[in-house]
């Protein structure tokens, strides 16, 4: 699964060495690559080469695109059982896509704000009150406590003292401003509601609203607040925000997605939803995007399922700025990433009354016409793991039966393979 990353042993020679530099630096790509290639290794080893004190990394895997798309589906008024049937992000747009992106970006931020010492130095006001719109809007975390801890150190509110942290009589609380809502500002609350609830995509919670509105009052700001609107702003929000981050932080934002291909809106019934597949990503690769990856606002590392039938690469404007890489396997490749994997088993085996066998075509007899002719249609390095899953069990079952003990035979081979092709046909 795509939220997994415990694979220790990396066959670097198949994977693009334009990705995983030697510098360890980030870049803006999409890795197209058909279920089993090793594209999740891929971005796992990626995400772990990076720099922590140069990149803010931005992981956005299944369960968290999951959490926005069934928002913007509900926004629409259908159901799970509708959009089981029915193409449901057929209307969804870059714009959805950017919501998502800034909204994660938010939510990491705010919540690793207390791990951070960050210095706002020399933002004017005007500025401070446009990002706390921002981060009010955009925040998807349950805890509205992370929100007021960041706006009242941002805005100067609380003061540190030996203890802790010591928050002054004017400091910002989102219970408070419920509290103490009147008619005279029901109006500018109204406002920010029905702006918010516009989004297809945003966590409604109206505590962000209170604090915002708090907020806004405290620093007199009601009557810019009210003649303006953020829906339909996205990119101009995301491009700020990021440059926040950038200057304050001193990293830049690393978009990295993956497990496009585990979510159940694009993939119903394990079947693929080719009109919202191809919806949601020609989105990730919109030119209102990408134009910000090309002016170094951020990296945008997709990873994304290779599906036949499906022509995602035309959305893509400028593929000189925004490289396509694939992950392709042969007999030769495989049987070298085998070869590498049984000599990682071997160091094991040295230590224990193991025999190590020196090559991966030993172990399954390939001498053999027959089993060799089955080896060579195992076409992906998973489809390897689980077929050899299947051999060990075979052979085990038959080791007190053949002369020469864990020498494959034809009858392991045919079986493990069998097994393996009706676990792959079911997957």
């Amino acid at each position: 699964m795509a939220d997994g990353c415990d694979n220790s042993v990396i066959y670097m020679p198949a994977l693009p060495q334009k990705i995983l530099t030697s510098d360890k630096s980030a870049s803006s790509f999409i890795t197209v690559a058909p279920y089993g290639t090793g594209k999740t290794l891929l971005r796992c080893e990626y995400f772990k080469t990076l720099n922590a004190d140069h990149y803010l990394k931005v992981l956005i895997l299944n369960k968290e695109i999951t959490d926005y798309i069934e928002r913007f589906i509900a926004s629409k008024k259908w159901n799970s059982q509708y959009c089981a049937n029915h193409s449901c992000l057929k209307d969804w747009s870059g714009d959805e896509f950017a919501q998502l992106m800034l909204s994660i970006l938010v939510t990491k931020f705010i919540e690793n704000y207390s791990q951070t010492e960050i210095k706002f130095i020399d933002i004017p006001i005007e500025k401070k009150i446009h990002l706390v719109t921002i981060i009010c809007y955009y925040y998807n975390g349950d805890s509205i406590s992370q929100l007021e801890n960041f706006v009242n150190g941002f805005l100067g509110k609380f003061v540190n003292t030996f203890f802790g942290t010591t928050y002054t009589a004017s400091s910002y609380k989102a219970s408070k401003a419920h509290v103490q809502i009147s008619e005279r500002n029901k109006p500018l609350l109204t406002h920010l509601q029905n702006d918010l609830n516009e989004f297809g995509t945003l966590n409604k919670n109206v505590g962000k609203l209170h604090l915002l509105l708090a907020i806004i009052e405290g620093e007199g700001f009601e009557y810019e607040s009210i003649q303006k609107t953020m829906l339909g702003h996205v990119i101009r929000d995301l491009t700020d925000f990021s440059s926040f981050i950038t200057k304050h932080m001193e990293k830049i934002p690393v978009f990295i997605i993956d497990g496009i291909d585990e979510n159940q809106y694009l993939n119903p019934n394990n079947e693929v939803n080719k009109i919202s597949f191809e919806s949601f990503y020609r989105s990730s690769v919109c030119e209102k995007i990408l134009s910000l990856t090309m002016a170094n606002y951020f990296y945008l590392s997709i990873f994304s399922p290779k599906i036949d039938g499906i022509n995602i690469l035309d959305a893509i404007v400028r593929p000189d700025k925004f490289p396509t890489y694939t992950l392709t396997w042969n007999s030769k490749s495989l049987y070298n990433y085998a070869d590498y994997v049984l000599q990682k088993l071997n160091k094991n085996a040295s230590r224990t009354r193991c025999k190590a066998f020196t090559d991966f075509k030993t172990l399954v007899n390939y001498e053999d016409q027959h089993i060799a002719k089955i080896i060579d249609q195992i076409p992906t390095p998973r489809a390897l793991n689980f077929f050899f899953i299947e051999l060990m069990k075979n052979m085990n079952d038959n080791a007190n039966h053949v002369k020469y003990p864990f020498i494959a035979t034809y009858e392991n081979v045919r079986d493990a393979f069998e097994a393996n092709r009706e676990h792959r046909r079911i997957s």
